[in-house]
């Protein structure tokens, strides 16, 4: 019992993890998408969100079997969703043996065609909840029918409560950067992605250090000593139930934590030991365990002067290379990777090149991570650009060296 206790919180902790840093849905979801799997088995597995500006509709994101609910983020009306209870605040939760032959899935005017299309029988929804509002939901299905019990179905709700606040602040970023777009148009686009780039910065950057600190502060210190007491307890020979109750009372605590903090949140080694060790941190972390390894390396050839700059400026920065090297990896299944921060002129540039995969058509008008990355380049008042060359995709930062020594504007710095 308790190895099994042991791995599911491993798997849990890796839900934490892997969570941290993506900067869209897919992404997240993605990244997920294994250690999921490890607690509660699937097929096909979905997040549905509810949009921030009309709360009448919806949009789907997708692992596994693919269905006609991911297709291209299209927006659905809820009332036409088969699980319209549930996002509604109906229902606490839906538990299918077989949705095939479930009424509650087929009601006239309901998009319920995947259920069938996709051969899904057995089936567990829980909502996505912050501050008790329902934001969307996480849903689960395997093609066998009854696969799935009351075991299931609390695991599938610890996971959303783990997931949710990251989704949750992806939307209001996301809803955040719109709303920017469309009051400033007339003001121009600089001061547009200015605006927005205040608001995602403000909003996630202060969330991130927060949950981290609190992740390290209290989190981290009750898995280890629930770890301690479990490895007690298996070298005896008997246990007695009121102790095994104790450990599930702790447990239950934990859980309580781990739903509302994301690890990583804080880039630690950005602060303590300089932006090439951050990144040479983060690249580390991203290829682990990656067949065949990716070889890759960071140089500084200007004496650490970005370490000097604002933190809106080290941090912008980290966060376009992190970007761009999770881009790299999982999508351009590169083999070689290589950050590069060099002087040029009275600018400093940092160039993040790999040798994957060639990026699709107009790659670099696409929106998400890419414009996430203008976002942050417009914030610092610095460049950007993406270019196909000799085999490379590089996407190359460019930052005013006034900004690498002095003060950032009055404006950033209250909005920081």
């Amino acid at each position: 019992m308790q190895t099994r206790v042991d791995h599911t919180l491993d798997h849990y902790l890796a839900i934490s993890r892997a969570v941290a840093g993506q900067m869209d849905f897919k992404a997240v979801l993605h990244q997920i998408a294994g250690e999921v799997q490890n607690i509660v088995p699937y097929d096909h597995m979905d997040v549905v969100i509810i949009s921030p500006d009309n709360t009448d509709c919806h949009v789907s994101v997708e692992v596994g079997v693919a269905t006609k609910w991911g297709d291209d983020d299209e927006s659905r009306p809820i009332m036409e969703s088969p699980i319209r209870d549930l996002l509604t605040g109906d229902l606490d939760y839906i538990l299918s043996g077989d949705a095939w032959e479930d009424p509650s899935f087929h009601i006239t005017g309901h998009f319920s065609a995947p259920i069938f299309e996709a051969d899904l029988h057995s089936r567990i929804h829980v909502p996505l909840l912050v501050h008790g509002k329902i934001h969307g939901s996480l849903n689960i299905s395997r093609h066998k029918k009854n696969a799935y019990d009351e075991d299931d179905l609390a695991a599938a709700k610890n996971i959303a409560d783990l997931i949710s606040p990251y989704f949750y602040a992806l939307s209001m970023g996301e809803r955040a950067r719109k709303l920017a777009l469309s009051e400033g148009s007339a003001r121009g686009r600089e001061e547009t992605l200015r605006s927005g780039a205040l608001r995602l910065t403000e909003g996630m950057e202060y969330q991130r250090k927060r949950l981290g600190m609190e992740l390290h502060d209290q989190t981290l210190g009750d898995l280890s000593r629930i770890y301690r007491q479990m490895t007690t307890l298996s070298r005896r020979s008997k246990v007695t139930a009121a102790e095994i109750a104790g450990i599930g009372d702790a447990i239950g605590q934990c859980m309580g934590e781990l739903r509302r903090i994301i690890e990583n949140a804080k880039p630690g080694v950005l602060d303590l030991f300089g932006l090439q060790q951050a990144i040479e941190a983060q690249l580390a972390q991203t290829v682990e365990g990656i067949v065949p390894k990716i070889a890759y390396s960071v140089s500084d050839e200007t004496e650490g002067a970005l370490d000097h700059a604002p933190e809106m400026l080290r941090t912008s920065v980290f966060r376009v290379c992190q970007e761009a090297v999770n881009n790299a990896v999982y999508h351009g299944h590169c083999r070689n990777l290589n950050v590069a921060i060099v002087k040029n002129g009275d600018s400093i540039d940092v160039s993040i090149s790999n040798d994957g995969v060639k990026p699709p058509v107009n790659w670099a008008q696409s929106t998400r991570g890419i414009d996430n990355m203008r976002v942050r380049a417009a914030l610092i008042s610095g460049k950007i650009s993406f270019e196909r060359m000799d085999g490379l995709t590089v996407i190359r930062l460019t930052v005013p060296g006034s900004y690498s020594v002095n003060p950032v504007p009055q404006l950033l710095t209250e909005a920081s």
